[in-house]
């Protein structure tokens, strides 16, 4: 079991677990969305991101080719079904480019930003995990 953090902080976790169960939402996420719809699928490499000076966060994501445009508020709709039970939050803005983008958040501050984008049949997934111990040196 996951211990919980006191309010406000972020309980203390490796990078190797972090990334573990980011990798794990995400595959759900990418699930979520029909097989007979995705093209291919590319997993973006890591890269650690700063949240302080002693903490950093892992970002990734997957570049997904559709192999026909979808409907897109019910591929939001069956991503979002597919984390609701684990607490995660769900809030639907628009990129610069007016598209209109699903964003996850996790109640430990992991989030997943998707955007779908019909005319060039792309999809952008976009992970960053929780705080975990550690810097930007680190590999």
């Amino acid at each position: 079991m996951d211990e919980q953090p006191e309010p406000g902080a972020t309980a203390s976790v490796s990078r190797t677990t972090a990334e573990r169960r980011t990798t794990e939402i995400q595959d759900r996420l990418i699930g979520a969305i029909p097989d007979d719809v995705i093209a291919s699928s590319r997993a973006i490499d890591w890269t650690l991101l700063a949240c302080s000076d002693t903490a950093v966060s892992a970002a990734g994501g997957a570049a997904i080719t559709l192999a026909r445009p979808v409907d897109v508020d019910e591929t939001y709709d069956a991503i979002t079904a597919a984390v609701r039970d684990d607490g995660y939050t769900a809030a639907i803005d628009t990129t610069d480019k007016g598209a209109k983008r699903l964003t996850l958040t996790g109640t430990n501050d992991d989030q997943y930003l998707i955007t779908i984008y019909n005319d060039t049949k792309k999809v952008r997934l976009s992970s960053f995990s929780r705080c975990f111990p550690g810097s930007l040196n680190d590999d």
